[in-house]
């Protein structure tokens, strides 16, 4: 797609080779930055068990201490 295309011209209308051009580029990214941030956010989930399943334990631990 080496011509210019004035997307703002309302007379343009864009081969179908022209628009799969496009939508190519504009999500070229997309799958890519979309693996990262689930990848992201399992790591975060993975972090926040460990915090909660530690302080369950620490929890259970001190609940089964005997009165003093």
């Amino acid at each position: 797609m080496g011509d210019s295309i004035n997307l703002a011209d309302p007379a343009f209308e864009p081969t179908d080779a022209q628009l799969q051009g496009l939508s190519s580029r504009a999500f070229a990214g997309v799958r890519a930055a979309h693996a990262a941030s689930l990848e992201r956010l399992r790591e975060a989930i993975a972090v926040e068990r460990a915090k909660v399943l530690e302080s369950l334990a620490h929890a259970m631990v001190t609940r089964s201490r005997p009165p003093a």
